[in-house]
């Protein structure tokens, strides 16, 4: 399947490169703009191509093509490079099933179902303790957060992955809802929610190439620009730059600034390493771009997530979904032959290029 997505992007970035029209009213990304639909074409083949970088029996060629698309012919394969060039659809912030680019927080969503949930406390604690713009409601509007995250009676505090079922767990942040008074910002009909790609992946695809020394450039180079543009998606005016005095002293006041003496890599939790710095700031630039922190995070092993005693499985994170019942009673000829060429329909069953 990989082999065969790689040949598609190679024809799309030779066919836009034609740069033939397209019917902007058409087009809900890009607005007609074929140079940006490349740019995401080769960034999504970046994407995949890191995907599968770790396979022995394909790292040699995947690796060469990484370096080609960064360094050797980047003409050839024009990349993101600023949020003018993230992919994203902007949701028109309606709740009606038939409207065009209506917003999956608000079809058949109620205001009460989308703020009951508690924030989990490892994705809501790291953004506090750097006190980070986008949960800082100094740099919000009327007090409230970028990321419409209402504090708990403790604070901007999550809840503990996994908890055992009946623990007296206490509900603490949660991310407001269209309908609660006062309430300017609200993930739930923000039209910026719609992310497909954004820059900011692509900057760390290109930082974790350059640690590895596979690509021309630094880490620590890519590594702050991913930063900067992660923040920049969603507040365009709070840093000017990656140069900008402001947001280099973000980054050292909170303490994730490109340390060069940390090892390449590590497996143990609680550790630091220049990619586990990497995918963790990743994980945040990946917030609402379908499951692609999950996908890393089968890639990756990082960030270095803490499930709780209640988590099933085992206490080992899911590496794959179930195939549907439907599906297998509908399909079995072929549903059969998945099983045997994957191994057994289950979610401890590795994704071929997962790391073990």
């Amino acid at each position: 399947i990989y082999l065969d997505l790689f040949n598609k992007l190679e024809e799309a970035n030779k066919l836009l490169s034609e740069g033939k029209s397209i019917v902007a009213s058409s087009d809900p990304v890009y607005q007609g703009d074929v140079s940006k639909w490349r740019r995401f074409g080769n960034s999504l083949y970046l994407r995949l191509l890191l995907r599968v970088s770790g396979k022995a029996d394909v790292s040699t060629q995947v690796i060469a093509k990484i370096k080609e698309i960064a360094d050797t012919n980047k003409a050839g394969y024009p990349i993101m490079e600023n949020n003018t060039h993230t992919a994203k659809i902007l949701w028109n912030g309606t709740n009606s099933s038939t409207a065009v680019y209506s917003s999956p927080f608000m079809i058949n969503v109620r205001a009460v179902d989308f703020r009951t949930p508690a924030i989990t406390d490892f994705f809501i604690s790291n953004l506090a303790i750097w006190n980070d713009p986008r949960v800082n409601g100094t740099y919000g509007v009327n007090g409230v957060n970028r990321f419409g995250i209402a504090p708990g009676p403790a604070g901007l505090i999550g809840v503990p992955s996994g908890y055992d079922a009946g623990s007296s767990v206490l509900k603490q942040s949660y991310f407001y809802s269209d309908a609660q008074t006062n309430n300017p910002l609200t993930l739930q009909t923000d039209p910026f929610t719609g992310i497909i790609m954004n820059v900011a992946e692509v900057d760390f695809i290109l930082a974790e190439a350059a640690a590895r020394g596979w690509i021309n450039g630094t880490g620590e180079a890519y590594y702050n620009k991913g930063i900067f543009d992660s923040i920049n998606y969603w507040m365009p005016t709070v840093y000017a730059g990656v140069s900008d005095a402001n947001f280099i002293k973000y980054v050292v006041d909170a303490d994730i600034d490109w340390n060069n003496a940390l090892p390449l890599n590590t497996t143990v939790r609680g550790t630091q390493s220049k990619l586990e710095s990497i995918h963790l700031q990743k994980y945040y630039a990946l917030f609402l771009v379908d499951f692609q922190q999950w996908f890393e995070y089968r890639r990756t092993g990082h960030p270095f997530l803490n499930p709780g005693t209640g988590f099933l499985n085992g206490g080992r994170m899911p590496s794959r979904l179930n195939y549907p019942l439907l599906t297998q009673s509908t399909n079995p000829t072929n549903y059969s032959n998945a099983v045997a060429s994957q191994g057994a329909d289950d979610f401890s069953t590795l994704v071929w290029w997962q790391k073990p």
